[in-house]
């Protein structure tokens, strides 16, 4: 690439943290339950809530959460918010504190990316040239000028399954064509004592800085 070339735009797009459990009980988060034992600051709640012993859902500032009793997730948009979004993190790792008993499955930590082409440059072929050449026979199949393409890997990671789907998409916005990253670090706890799991999560979810950093990285190879 020379110095006049513009290159493509990696910009963040959502975050996440999925928690799974065998039973969660949804009618514990009140207000007043996690202002009390500061999930959240008080009066941070906004918009449409949702409490009931079946499932929570609340929002507060570039946040949504939702807690069924079979899981909770935590999302939050993190494109061009700056910061370690402490609120965020702290919900999912103060609800683990505050119930060490509750019998915890797995634990997802999800970044997403967007990738955005410079003006002029056809998505198309860039897309073929990146993602659609080899020796798969079945790249015959898909010789038509129209074709678009994405890409899955997986792999182990440090303690967790790294699972990666790359596809095209139109952005909901700029209407532009943009190849969407999708990371899932998905850790499982099976195979660890229950009296340890809660331990064991928040652990994990200090890995959070590295295993973004890491997905940055891994866009930038991508491309």
């Amino acid at each position: 690439m020379t110095g006049t070339e513009k290159k493509a735009i990696i910009e963040n797009a959502f975050a996440g943290i999925v928690i799974t459990a065998q039973s969660f009980n949804p009618s514990i988060f009140t207000e007043t339950w996690m202002y009390k034992n500061s999930v959240l600051s008080v009066d941070s709640l906004e918009g449409v809530r949702v409490f009931s012993p079946t499932i929570v859902q609340f929002q507060a500032k570039d946040v949504l959460v939702s807690v069924r009793p079979e899981r909770m997730d935590v999302h939050f948009k993190i494109h061009e918010i700056e910061g370690n979004f402490e609120t965020q993190r702290n919900i999912a790792s103060r609800t683990v504190e505050l119930l060490p008993q509750t019998p915890y499955i797995a634990l997802g930590l999800n970044f997403d990316f967007y990738v955005i082409l410079p003006d002029g440059q056809d998505f198309l072929t860039y897309n073929r040239s990146l993602l659609g050449t080899g020796t798969y026979q079945l790249f015959t199949e898909f010789l038509d000028p129209n074709v678009r393409f994405g890409r899955y890997f997986s792999k182990d990671y440090g303690s967790a399954r790294l699972k990666l789907d790359i596809k095209p998409v139109i952005g909901a916005q700029n209407k532009k064509d943009m190849l969407y990253f999708s990371f899932n670090f998905h850790y499982d706890l099976d195979n660890i004592d229950l009296s340890e799991r809660s331990a064991k999560l928040l652990a994990y979810m200090k890995e959070w800085d590295n295993l973004k950093n890491y997905s940055s990285k891994l866009v930038e190879l991508g491309i």
